[in-house]
């Protein structure tokens, strides 16, 4: 039987068209798959563009939860150790930070400990009562061994070294002051005898008679007044208080 020349054309043709068809379609999703990838690498390259693997603070290099996912899982096990260091050693810098500044502060907190150590123990009631005491001692010895202290009687004298020990450990109280021996040296030498004297002469003005005297030498020792009637009392405030003051210049240095 004889094909028409139709059902022939279809029958050689159709095989031909096929394989033109299988080819096409080869090359396009080649071609397809090709475009996927580059523009997959094109998204990447954005995302590193968008947040930079190595700029400053709030980057992925320091914030591990701000880094780029895309790519993460094509990188080697030799970037990835690398990547962690980084993060440990940002990590690391930022503690080493806190740690000086927490020392920075505890230093300064050690100094303060140190100075009240140093202020409380020389305020000790111990030792410094003990350096008042050589303050008084020193005063006696410098007195009685000056010309101008002759004018005054053994027990006003004894008066002045009291009243001078007493304004010694008043005025550096209130003060919070602390002398080496040097300064020691110089405030006995140079200012103390100043006050004394200023004292032994409102002595005679304030005591109308000895057993007055006595009482005002007392309060000198021992700061009483129980004894004192308000006449005496009143005119020893009187002649303390410009004696007080004049001390008060001489030793303004100190707290300059």
């Amino acid at each position: 039987m004889q094909l028409s020349k139709f059902k022939l054309a279809l029958l050689i043709g159709g095989p031909v068209l096929l394989i033109i068809l299988v080819a096409a379609g080869y090359f396009i999703f080649s071609g397809i798959s090709e475009q996927q990838d580059e523009n997959r690498k094109k998204v990447e390259g954005f995302g590193e563009m968008v947040i930079p693997t190595d700029s400053g603070p709030g980057n992925p290099a320091t914030d591990p939860e701000l880094a780029p996912t895309i790519g993460q899982n094509k990188m080697s096990s030799t970037q990835r150790v690398i990547s962690n260091m980084k993060n440990e050693r940002v990590k690391l810098l930022d503690e080493a930070i806190d740690m000086r500044e927490q020392i920075a502060s505890l230093k300064v907190k050690v100094a303060e400990l140190e100075l009240y150590r140093t202020t409380n123990e020389r305020y000790a009631p111990h030792s410094f009562n003990e350096e008042v005491s050589k303050v008084h001692t020193r005063m006696k010895q410098l007195l009685v061994s000056q010309e101008e202290a002759r004018r005054f009687t053994s027990t006003q004298i004894k008066g002045m070294a009291a009243a001078s020990a007493q304004e010694y450990r008043r005025y550096l109280t209130s003060r919070k002051l602390l002398l080496d021996p040097d300064q020691i040296d110089t405030v006995v030498t140079n200012h103390l005898p100043i006050y004394a004297y200023c004292i032994g002469d409102g002595m005679d003005i304030a005591a109308n008679d000895r057993s007055e005297e006595q009482m005002v030498i007392e309060y000198f020792k021992t700061e009483k007044t129980e004894l004192m009637g308000s006449r005496l009392k009143s005119d020893l405030k009187a002649i303390i208080a410009p004696c007080q003051e004049l001390f008060a210049q001489r030793m303004s240095y100190l707290s300059n």
